[in-house]
């Protein structure tokens, strides 16, 4: 066969194109392989990492590159297991956001060594590594509900913060019970809160020496009124720079107003009414939260609605030198206080109730008067400061167990609890939840449906086959 000038000319064109194309797809795929970019395209953006989970990220990023620490994540696991692709996934998400998150799978089969040097005991386990400090966790990659993101900041965050600050719960005034497992109980918030690096305990103010053990006080509804001598010990806990969450209900006979004025917060004998609430199918007596202060530490960046049960109005009564006082949520604008509402008449009266947004949670801080020395509670090491700092809600049942997986209810009180805390990094939004999504029809849209496939599409192919027949005939 002969070869002319023109077919050589071709080929070799042909040649170095198709070398130059596969040329630029590898180096293409070289650069995206060091350099790529994530996009996560959920609606509920479950593949994209919260703003907690950064804001650890940064912590560990400071750890390893100030304090000189290693930091590693090794999954002990076989390479063919479907949950090894999973772990891949997340892993990456995170080594994307940080530098020093390095991570690997071992199979324990091929290196049974390794897996004996860290005591390896069943396939699944995740081992974090800071240092010397290790935590082992089994990750559920099975529960369809759950991110794994949640699991992996939690044991983060307790990698990275080796203190554990005790919230407590005061008992005794009928509060609602950490341990209850119930619709109004607070087991829910209990474990919310240990998986934040806290723990808890539940404590009488009246016993002696009871509060120098707590980081941040815990009241959680108090239906009667403390006796002078708590409020007392309460006030001077605080004032000795404490910190405090109050959660107030309307319908209650306590006297938080007595301790909590002093910072120059008002508590009145009001419930919220807004009737907007019934556009989402709750009660005009469950005003939902939208207004918050973006300027304060709690509420910063929440975009997040909150829903509450009865609810009073709380303030800001006065402003005192050297207390910082917000505002930090309010309802809506169609929303007011009322004030008689025991008489089981509601309705809005000029001069009397107060029109919306009526402010439900306010947030003190401060070093107030001569007493703001060293803290001389709890159990945290080496505080940022020696101010004081409390919250004060207008309901508990926003916390319960029957509401607080609603919205962004969690949310708000965690981030209120991580902010008297003085724990800035945790005070933002959480993981998300994976929800569970089903499509209920009704009677009538199942019919449609049928009458559709089992009529519609059979008429509309014998409707279109008789317009072609009669075109052909015509032709």
């Amino acid at each position: 066969m002969r070869i002319t000038g023109r077919t050589f000319s071709f080929w070799t064109n042909f040649f170095i194109s198709t070398s130059f194309l596969i040329g630029i797809i590898v180096i293409l795929n070289l650069i995206s392989y060091k350099y790529y970019y994530l996009k996560d395209l959920t609606e509920e953006r479950i593949h994209s990492l919260s703003e907690q989970t950064k804001n650890i990220l940064k912590e560990l990023e400071k750890k390893v590159k100030e304090g000189g620490k290693e930091f590693k994540v090794i999954a002990f696991m076989r390479e063919d297991n479907p949950e090894s692709k999973k772990f891949q996934d997340v892993m990456q998400v995170y080594s994307y956001e940080s530098g020093v998150f390095k991570w690997e799978i071992i199979d324990p089969e091929k290196k049974p060594q390794i897996a004996a040097s860290y005591d390896i005991r069943e396939l699944g386990t995740v081992v974090f590594q800071l240092g010397e400090r290790r935590l082992k966790v089994n990750l559920a990659f099975d529960d369809p509900t759950k991110t794994i993101e949640s699991e992996i900041t939690n044991t983060l965050l307790k990698l990275v913060r080796v203190d554990e600050p005790q919230v407590c719960f005061v008992e005794g005034h009928g509060e609602k019970d950490p341990n209850d497992s119930g619709p109004q109980g607070l087991s829910e918030l209990a474990n919310a809160l240990k998986n934040e690096g806290f723990r808890t305990i539940k404590i009488r103010t009246w016993e002696q020496g009871a509060l120098t053990q707590c980081d941040v006080l815990f009241f959680a509804g108090p239906v009667v009124a403390f006796s002078q001598e708590e409020v007392r010990s309460i006030s001077d806990y605080i004032l000795t720079g404490g910190r405090a969450v109050f959660l107030s209900d309307p319908d209650s006979k306590d006297n938080v107003q007595s301790i909590v004025e002093g910072w120059g917060i008002g508590i009145d004998n009001s419930v919220v009414v807004d009737p907007s609430s019934r556009a989402l199918g709750a009660s005009p007596a469950m005003p939902i939260l939208i207004h918050y202060d973006n300027s304060h530490g709690i509420t910063r960046d929440f975009n997040l609605g909150v829903i509450t049960r009865l609810t009073r109005r709380v303030f800001i009564k006065s402003r005192i030198s050297g207390i910082e006082i917000s505002e930090i949520a309010k309802t809506s604008e169609s929303s007011w206080a009322e004030y008689d509402w025991a008489s089981g008449t509601v309705s809005f009266e000029q001069g009397k109730d107060i029109r919306g947004p009526v402010p439900v949670a306010v947030a003190a801080s401060g070093i107030p008067g001569t007493q703001g020395g060293e803290v001389v509670y709890g159990t945290m090491q080496n505080p940022t400061t020696a101010q004081a700092r409390i919250v004060v809600f207008g309901d508990s049942d926003f916390v319960s167990n029957g509401f607080i997986g609603l919205l962004g209810n969690k949310n708000l009180i965690l981030n209120a609890v991580n902010w008297v805390a003085e724990r800035g990094e945790l005070v933002a939004m959480r993981p998300k939840e994976r929800k569970r999504r089903s499509l209920v029809l009704t009677p009538r849209q199942i019919g449609t449906i049928r009458n559709i496939f089992l009529f519609g599409m059979p008429s509309l192919f014998l409707i279109l086959a008789l317009i072609t027949y009669i075109r052909k005939r015509k032709l």
